[in-house]
C-alpha cells in the first residue's frame, strides 16, 4: 500500500468529518482551535504532529492582516508554480510549489523556501524541513509538536515580512 492510497483512504475519512490529513503521510491534521497555541488560531494554522508540516489557510485565518498576506501569496499561484505531488487537504486540487523569500528589515532576504500552494484556493503546505532552513529545530527535531509549536511562531513572525517570488 503507498503513501498515496494511505492519504486518500484516510482524506474520504475525513471528508465525512471537519478534519483534514495531512497531504505527506495522512495522519489526521490538528486544527487551530485544538492547538494550545494562539498563533495557530490567528493564522488558521492545520499543523501535523507526525510530520510537524503545517497547513495555512487565507480563510481559516482569525487575523486579516494573515488572511491578506496569504491571499496575496496565494495570487502567485494562480498562473505560475511547478505542479506538485499533493492534493490541497482542502479542496483536493493539485498543489503548485514555488520559491519564496521573505525580506528582512535591513533589505537583504532570507534563503528561499519551498511552499506548496493550491491554485484553487488560498492553502498552502510547509514542510517542517524548509521552516528548519530558516530556523533550525531547537530540540533536533525528535518531538515532533515541540517542533510544530516553534515553527508556528517562526512563521508567525515570517508572516509579517514583505514575500518575494523567486
Amino acid at each position: 500500500v503507498s503513501i498515496e492510497d494511505i492519504v486518500h483512504s484516510r482524506r474520504a475519512m475525513a471528508s465525512n468529518q471537519t478534519g483534514y490529513v495531512c497531504p505527506r503521510d495522512g495522519s489526521d491534521l490538528v486544527p487551530p482551535s485544538a492547538s494550545q497555541r494562539s498563533a495557530y488560531h490567528r493564522n488558521g494554522i492545520h499543523h501535523c504532529e507526525t510530520c510537524s508540516g503545517m497547513l495555512l489557510n487565507a480563510d481559516a485565518a482569525a487575523s486579516s492582516f494573515c488572511s491578506d498576506k496569504l491571499q496575496e501569496m496565494h495570487e502567485g499561484f494562480v498562473e505560475e508554480g511547478t505542479p506538485d505531488d499533493i492534493d490541497c487537504p482542502f479542496c483536493d486540487s493539485q498543489m503548485k510549489v514555488r520559491s519564496f523569500a521573505f525580506q528582512r528589515l535591513d533589505g537583504s532576504l532570507t534563503d528561499p523556501i519551498e511552499i506548496d500552494g493550491c491554485p484553487s484556493c488560498s492553502s498552502f503546505w510547509l514542510d517542517a524541513d524548509e521552516l528548519h532552513r530558516l530556523s533550525p529545530p531547537s530540540n533536533g527535531g525528535k518531538d515532533a509538536k515541540v517542533e510544530a509549536n516553534a515553527l508556528a511562531v517562526v512563521l508567525e513572525i515570517l508572516l509579517q515580512l514583505p514575500v518575494v517570488f523567486v
